[in-house]
């Protein structure tokens, strides 16, 4: 049984040589796809001025990105645009092809970013448009779709097993990483055999990063942006520990205290 302190503690021992180039990793990864559209929504804010409202057939669309609505405000532009509503269907299905086709497929190559750099003692951000290439892209396309339709129809059944599954299917990117190729039931059927067991103890290693979340959003509400590396490097670690391939990892002394 893996312990979250040990997990957490190799994380923090590899960010501190590879941190800047984690961050970045995350950021573009963030910003290509669950950065902009899991953040971009039909808002209706707290202030009047502010409040999704129809003028002239037009409806005004919020960004719920911290990063990008803090240095559009530090540059004096606003985050808000005014949008058609006849034109809402093209903005949903713009969102949804970056997600599916430069989103998730960004994300597995985030993965084997960690995974190579815990295997070298050594990062490169290229890693994480590595997955773009004509002998991998279609395959990750198509695991990744699936993987998330999955959850998005269970989650519909009810929010916990949407939870649950999510967390069964959490280590497929990892999966895909390091074999491209494999079809999705192939892929989901591994994340579930090597999560079978973890998955309340993979909740809490989450649960565990959520008082740095919330001292990082009180930093103008970005700092908790600082945080996810921190968590991707936790998770990529874990996966080795489940998978069984720590073992050709480089050699860290682990901080058994602190969190």
């Amino acid at each position: 049984m893996w312990s979250r302190w040990e997990v957490k503690a190799y994380a923090r021992r590899f960010l501190k040589k590879h941190y800047l180039k984690a961050f970045l990793v995350c950021i573009i990864v963030w910003a290509l796809g669950s950065g902009i559209t899991s953040n971009t929504q039909w808002d209706r804010p707290k202030h009047k001025q502010r409040h999704t409202i129809i003028e002239n057939d037009k409806m005004i669309l919020g960004l719920r990105n911290p990063v990008f609505n803090f240095g559009l405000k530090k540059m004096g532009l606003s985050y808000n645009f005014k949008v058609s509503r006849k034109m809402i269907p093209m903005v949903f299905l713009i969102t949804s092809a970056l997600t599916i086709f430069v989103g998730n497929v960004a994300e597995v190559g985030k993965a084997r970013f960690f995974l190579n750099g815990f295997k070298y003692d050594d990062t490169d951000t290229i890693d994480v448009f590595s997955t773009f290439n004509s002998e991998e892209y279609i395959d990750i396309v198509k695991v990744q779709f699936l993987k998330n339709l999955y959850i998005f129809l269970w989650t519909l059944l009810f929010v916990i097993p949407g939870i649950i599954k999510s967390y069964e299917y959490r280590m497929v990117p990892y999966i895909i990483s390091k074999e491209p190729n494999l079809t999705p039931g192939e892929a989901i059927g591994r994340s579930k055999l090597i999560t079978d067991g973890h998955k309340w103890n993979m909740f809490v290693l989450d649960l565990s990063f959520l008082g740095w979340n919330i001292l990082g959003s009180l930093f103008f509400g970005v700092g908790s942006v600082f945080v996810i590396p921190y968590e991707e490097a936790s998770f990529a670690r874990l996966y080795n520990i489940l998978s069984g391939e720590d073992d050709n990892e480089i050699d860290v002394e682990y901080e058994i205290n602190g969190y």
